[in-house]
């Protein structure tokens, strides 16, 4: 994505999750204020107000938006109504919620998000991430943002949409290779950062796990950035592929409360005895494997054969490594 697209986005969002929590902390607070503490133009400062202001939950009534005034150059911020009663979610929904906090407070220049840094504290606190560590019983969670550099590189050349030349281990495959990629974005996904972009050397798209990427140059050379490209597509950090990669299999009712969340799907429909059928496009037949032995006794029926064939024989390996 350009430097229009993904630096002036991201550094949109990061202002707003800034001055958001400081607005809302002192109404009335004046625009001439606001713009000298957060160092925006005041043209921008309104833009960001103006987006707040239409921001909320599907229904978009009066008690579903956030409600942002500005009278007499000061700014009052009012949250919409599900704000008013405490959020009641699921642990595994907290936990999902702690790590992506984490992701976005580990970003560069996110030193200043104090509102989000003591949320993730009282999260933290709930959930028990606070007695990682101790021998408690407490929740050990580890986010791993891979090495710094190259996620400074994959930014820049995002930012001046240039090509990059990777030596990348791949994990399905166990071997080391140097790729020229046209970089596409970076998402966040089940704890890691991934580099989503067009492997000239696997003429396809692919995600690269930073912290797999042993050196990482950023080339003199365009890159080639489809105008749809949607970030969204990769949650279950996995490549979207070709028809012929496509897997299916039958999930238990426990697997199904959590298992869209993480994979985005083909097709589901719920079987008559609460199972759920669902199929989803693979990054290839060792990635799906792994999948199915993840699942263990929570998955069924899986097709193709193929996929089904490697899982045994990657658990006939394991058991022989742990006999």
């Amino acid at each position: 994505m350009s430097e229009t697209a993904q630096g002036r986005l991201g550094t949109r969002l990061r202002r707003i999750l800034l001055l958001l929590p400081y607005a809302i902390k002192n109404p009335g607070v004046t625009i001439d204020e606001l713009s000298d503490r957060f160092g925006v133009k005041k043209k921008d400062l309104i833009g960001d107000l103006n987006l707040v202001f239409v921001c909320g939950l599907p229904g978009y009534g009066p008690g579903d938006l956030i409600d942002v005034s500005i009278e007499n150059d000061q700014v009052f911020v009012q949250m919409a109504d599900y704000f008013s009663s405490p959020l009641r979610i699921t642990p595994a929904e907290a936990l999902s919620l702690y790590v992506g906090g984490a992701a976005v407070i580990a970003l560069p220049e996110m030193d200043e998000a104090d509102a989000l840094r003591r949320a993730l504290e009282k999260l933290g606190h709930a959930i028990g991430i606070e007695q990682m560590g101790t021998g408690t019983g407490g929740i050990a969670v580890r986010w791993e943002p891979g090495p710094a550099n190259h996620l400074r590189l994959a930014r820049q050349a995002l930012q001046e949409q240039r090509r990059m030349r990777l030596e990348y281990f791949s994990a399905n495959r166990g071997e080391l290779s140097t790729r020229t990629m046209d970089p596409w974005g970076l998402v966040a996904a089940l704890g890691h950062w991934y580099l989503i972009g067009f492997d000239r050397l696997r003429n396809d798209e692919r995600m690269f796990r930073v912290d797999r990427i042993k050196e990482a140059e950023v080339l003199d050379e365009p890159a080639d950035i489809p105008d749809d490209f949607d970030p969204s597509r990769y949650r279950g950090a996995f490549v979207p592929r070709d028809e012929q990669d496509i897997v299916s299999f039958e999930i238990s009712p426990a697997a199904a409360r959590w298992f869209a969340d993480y994979y985005p799907l083909r097709s589901s429909r719920e079987l008559d005895d609460g199972w759920r059928a669902v199929e989803l496009t693979s990054g290839g037949t060792r990635w799906a494997a792994t999948l199915v032995l993840r699942l263990g006794d929570q998955v069924r029926a899986v097709k193709p054969e193929p996929v089904l064939t490697e899982a045994r024989t990657l658990a006939s390996v394991l058991t022989d490594a742990h006999s």
